[in-house]
């Protein structure tokens, strides 16, 4: 495959089609470590330049507020990976919070190319949007819950993309507490044209320090 060819696919998920030749279980360690990683450099091909003028609820810009204080207040975060039904459990401290949620930040619908791309279906306690018919962009919903404080109570974003090599579907979830994250889920399945689906979850469990 070309250098160019690589730089257009999404490289998180050409990653999976190497994957089967691992041991399970060094799969799961590896995606300990690089799966946000990749997730991230995924994301920084999406045009990600916010708009002057929020339209939709600032789920980055919130996120980014949320990570500024985990780093200020450190807590630990009990970490389970599930890779095609074998898991491994973790509890872990000192996250990079920035490329652990880059999926969730990177779902903020405030850029530019994405201003006619949504209906907005919101009501009172809550926020949802929802791609427009004809429209090609990976997040296919967002819907925020809010609390009486207007904080969201809880998160739910689908995505989903198909090129050449192959088709995948993700879904993620944060459920929050007085407005402070308190877990949050990745969920995945990445079908490759030539072989059997690859299912993947990753679920974060906040804990004090």
């Amino acid at each position: 495959m070309s250098e160019r060819s690589l730089e257009s696919a999404d490289f998180k998920d050409f990653f999976f089609t190497f994957m089967p030749v691992m041991q399970i279980q060094s799969r799961i360690r590896f995606l300990f470590v690089l799966l946000p990683f990749l997730w991230m450099i995924s994301a920084c091909q999406e045009e990600s330049a916010p708009t002057q003028k929020q339209l939709y609820f600032p789920l980055a810009t919130y996120l980014q507020q949320e990570i500024v204080q985990l780093q200020k207040h450190p807590k630990r975060v009990h970490k389970t990976v599930i890779l095609d039904g074998k898991s491994e459990v973790k509890v872990l401290s000192d996250l990079a919070w920035e490329k652990e949620w880059a999926l969730f930040i990177e779902s903020d619908l405030n850029k530019p190319a994405f201003d006619k791309s949504y209906d907005n279906l919101s009501d009172d306690g809550f926020r949802w949007y929802s791609l427009k018919i004809g429209e090609k962009l990976p997040v296919k919903k967002l819907k925020i819950q809010l609390d009486a404080l207007d904080r969201p109570a809880s998160i739910e974003i689908e995505m989903s993309q198909t090129n050449f090599l192959f088709d995948t579907q993700k879904k993620m979830h944060m459920n929050f507490s007085d407005g402070k994250v308190q877990t949050y889920s990745i969920e995945g399945t990445q079908q490759m044209r030539w072989g059997s689906p690859t299912r993947y979850q990753l679920v974060g469990i906040l804990l004090p320090k």
